[in-house]
């Protein structure tokens, strides 16, 4: 959708503000006054009448008008697609003003009559046209019953001929029934004793046909059957208005008796067969033949008649088709509008209607209503603010870059209103999410280039009719466009290129034997990870470490930033006990805890554990300890090391407290009867390590998040309490004051509050939040996961298939000629499954998975999502295209 006017990029940040007008104006001017608004895609309009019942209202009648016509319309539309006819597009884009509206708008009053004339031609002309096809459709049956039929007689005359002469000496017998043509010679029957009946009937229903005619005739009747090459009309269908064609069988039977034939033709016709007559004689079959045949010819050139008519009508009416529809659906919108105002020309003159309209585009719904009624002589509507409690609609413009963002959002639940719109964060944070996922700079090129493609097709697809799934992939070219970018980024931080070591920065900083890396320039990598990892025998073991530890970092960082943007809406709807009982309880908590362990993350790779001849300790095994045994001194401290050597330097210090100091020196310490373990003799050296620093910051941290829990838990309840009984005081008090002013009266009383329901909601948000940190936190990891799966499905490829085809000459001993077929089918085998397990299969995945920690992780923590969309009164929403219906 291209951007509306005055459209900025930070309008996706809030929604805009809102307010409430009343327009109001002369009841004989309503019609115009709304379908000005109707034009300006300005106002969301609300309904006045809304206890009012739809049969009520001054407009129902206008409505019911423009519903039959678009009925009529409808089907016109439906015999357009029948006849596949295209109407030409309305409005063409000359014919547009700069707001993308028709210039120059038929009355619905000049076609009314001709499209009310036109369905009752139509109707006509379908009845007849159903009429020729069910007698076109008989026609051909009964001349399939007689080509059939003959065949039935000459197959019998075939058994019947002992030495090839049957027909020689008996030339008349050829069409008699079959039973009397067996026994012609023997038996002498009359030919008038046999009785036969035949028709055609669904190929579902023969064999139950003939079971039920052999049991009601006790198997007294010959059952003969063929099926029919040709598709046949279904009449049933065709009764109900619908054109459907279906296999059929012919069937012919032979019986002994006249009762027993009727019986049969009550039967066939019980199944749904239709019955036709088979002549006796072959003269009577000639002339029947030719009947028949002229019959079909006859129905077949009246059909075509028919069918030409109905298709010039519909041709003539294609020119103004969508026309007329936009017309009728426009006055459909205007007279329900109108059905939502308060006219009432029995009561007033003066016509009003209210709506939400954002209040930077106020001052353009004043000047073009008073423009638009000036240039007609009259006075302009009186614009007033109105004051109220109602909740506004939320409205976030959107651009064609940012629409596909917003609906990921949107999708999830609508902002609410002046609510921080994840819209906004969602345009970086869901791409580089997935990019983590799918890291790899070949593949996010190759996606970013099908993203570009989509975004060149802009002109030519807008105004095209897509299928839904092209549609949805096309709504999201923006989106595929920054995954890839953001997906090659990643490649480029990785060094990795369809699962190939790259060095996009430069040879790799180590050298030497494979055995006694060192660090050649004295410097690290310039970014990235250095291509040396890739040939590593630890490789999975140091990407597992480096993605996990990106995975904790991301997660933290953005969890952070949603409960930030807490903060931000807490001031926007200037709930301050929410700052400080909510917002505040919610930081300490989860930075006392997971912002702790990012710093550790961040600190442990910025030392140089080697040159300080330190351990790394492990970061899990700290966090473990951090909360199992916060008293306990830490035997690997992260910072601020005190470490010693000499019992009695670490006695003479006063460390004899420290746990680890007195195990180790309990003849210094005096705390059991074995030697000291620390000694100052360089040759056996011990070291023993602790750090007061890290111990104290950590049980600080911890207290501070276990006290955080109850302030976030118990203030807001006892705070909402408080405010409940302050704003029932001041009810009751006006309520006083206007009975002793006005005589008595009624308020209006708000939703009853409820102290235990306040104390429920905070339960659950309070262990939602505690609980949700942890499992959120750990959610982040399938950035790891799908990452580490990535990239090993490409390098399985990559080794497995392509490998196969490089290395077919060296390893397998072929020719040249054999490794270069081998090579080209390797190679497509590699293209083909690379494409579609990496670039569609991992794609959908990650995506899904980035959508997951956006909509949940992210969302959760600001985000309530419980808006109404602000939907003006445009005309801009209507749609002539019927394809779909």
């Amino acid at each position: 959708a291209p951007r509306p006017k005055g459209t900025a990029m930070g309008d996706l940040w809030r929604s805009k503000k809102m307010t409430l007008v009343k327009v109001s104006f002369h009841s004989d001017d309503a019609r115009d006054v709304l379908e000005c608004i109707g034009s300006l895609d300005l106002l969301e309009l609300r309904d006045l009448r809304s206890g009012t019942s739809f049969y009520n209202r001054s407009f129902v009648d206008d409505v019911r008008k423009c519903e039959d016509l678009s009925r009529i319309l409808g089907v016109v539309g439906e015999e357009l697609q029948t006849y596949k006819i295209t109407p030409v597009e309305y409005p063409a884009e000359e014919d547009c003003n700069e707001k993308g509206l028709p210039k120059n708008i038929p009355k619905l009053e000049s076609f009314e009559s001709f499209v009310r004339e036109l369905d009752q031609e139509l109707e006509l002309a379908k009845d007849q046209l159903k009429a020729l096809r069910s007698y076109h459709n008989s026609a051909k049956e009964a001349l399939h019953v007689l080509t059939e039929g003959r065949k039935v007689y000459n197959k019998a005359s075939a058994r019947a001929r002992p030495t090839g002469g049957y027909s020689s000496l008996y030339p008349e017998t050829e069409l008699l029934p079959l039973r009397e043509a067996d026994s012609a010679k023997t038996l002498d029957l009359n030919a008038t004793s046999m009785q036969l009946v035949s028709g055609v009937v669904k190929n579902e229903s023969v064999h139950s046909l003939e079971r039920v005619i052999w049991r009601a005739t006790r198997c007294n009747a010959v059952f003969f059957s063929t099926p029919i090459d040709e598709p046949l009309l279904d009449v049933e269908a065709l009764s109900k208005g619908h054109t459907e064609y279906l296999n059929k069988t012919f069937f012919m039977v032979f019986l002994v008796s006249k009762s027993a034939a009727d019986k049969v033709k009550k039967i066939a016709t019980y199944f749904g067969a239709d019955l036709y007559p088979f002549p006796q004689g072959p003269a009577e079959y000639t002339a029947k033949l030719e009947e028949a045949k002229t019959q079909l010819e006859e129905a077949e050139f009246a059909l075509k008649v028919q069918q030409d008519q109905i298709f010039g009508v519909l041709t003539k009416v294609s020119t103004e088709f969508h026309k007329w529809n936009y017309v009728v659906l426009r006055e459909k919108m205007i007279f329900d509008a109108l059905n939502m105002s308060d006219y009432d020309i029995k009561r007033s003159n003066v016509t009003s209607v209210e709506g939400w309209v954002p209040i930077d585009s106020l001052a353009e719904l004043t000047s073009s209503l008073a423009e638009s009624e000036r240039a007609k002589g009259r006075n302009p509507p009186l614009i007033n603010e109105i004051s109220t409690r109602l909740t506004p609609p939320t409205y976030i413009p959107v651009t064609s870059f940012t629409s596909g963002f917003q609906a990921l959002v949107n999708t999830y639940g609508t902002p609410r209103y002046r609510e921080a719109n994840p819209g906004a964060f969602c345009c970086i944070m869901f791409p580089y999410l997935f990019g983590i996922m799918f890291g790899d700079f070949g593949h996010g090129i190759l996606l970013a280039l099908f993203g570009y493609y989509l975004i060149t097709k802009e002109k030519e697809w807008s105004k095209t009719k897509l299928s839904d799934m092209v549609e949805m992939v096309y709504g999201g070219r923006y989106i595929l466009l920054l995954n890839g970018l953001f997906g090659a980024f990643v490649g480029l931080m990785y060094n990795e290129c369809f699962a190939f070591p790259m060095a996009f920065f430069g040879p790799s900083h180590w050298g030497g034997a494979e055995n006694d890396l060192q660090l050649v320039s004295g410097e690290p990598y310039v970014a990235g990870v250095d291509p040396i990892w890739h040939h590593a025998a630890n490789k999975i073991t140091f990407f597992n470490s480096l993605k996990m530890k990106i995975s904790i970092v991301v997660g933290v960082i953005q969890m952070t930033v949603g409960i930030t943007l807490s903060l931000l809406n807490h001031f926007e709807y200037k709930d301050y006990k929410k700052v400080f009982f909510q917002f505040i309880p919610e930081i300490i908590f989860f930075e006392g805890i997971f912002g702790y362990l990012v710093f550790t993350i961040f600190y442990k790779w910025a030392t140089d554990w080697a040159g300080e001849a330190k351990v790394a300790p492990s970061l899990l095994n700290l966090l473990i300890m951090m909360f199992m045994s916060p008293t306990a001194p830490i035997d690997e401290p992260l910072y601020g090391h005190q470490c010693y050597t000499d019992c009695t330097l670490a006695a003479d210090e006063g460390f004899c407290r420290i746990e680890t100091i007195a195990a180790a020196c309990q003849a210094s310490c005096g705390t059991g009867p074995k030697p000291d373990a620390l000694t100052p003799n360089p040759a056996a050296e011990f070291k023993v390590c602790f750090s007061e620093t890290q111990t104290a910051i950590q049980q600080f941290l911890l207290v501070a998040a276990f006290v955080a829990v109850p302030f976030l838990l118990l203030p807001i309840p006892f705070i909402e309490m408080y405010q409940a009984g302050q704003a029932k005081k001041k009810t009751h008090e006006r309520l006083v004051d206007d009975e002793h002013e006005e005589g008595g009266g009624h308020g209006e009383h708000g939703e009853e509050f409820s102290a235990g329901d306040a104390f429920i909601h905070q339960g659950i948000h309070t262990i939602e939040f505690v609980l949700g940190s942890i499992s959120n936190t750990a959610s982040y990891l399938r950035l790891w996961a799908l990452s580490l799966a990535h990239s090993q499905l490409a390098e399985l490829f990559k080794d497995m298939v392509l490998g196969l085809g490089l290395s077919a000459s060296s390893e397998l001993g072929v020719p040249l000629f054999a490794h270069v077929l081998i090579l080209w089918f390797t190679f497509a085998t590699w293209l083909v499954i690379s494409f579609v397990v990496l670039m569609v299969m991992e794609n959908l995945s990650s995506f899904l998975h980035a959508l997951r920690l956006q909509w949940v992780e992210f969302q959760n923590k600001f985000f309530y999502g419980d808006g109404v969309r602000f939907a003006p009164f445009s005309f801009k929403m209507i749609t002539t295209d019927t394809s779909d219906e």
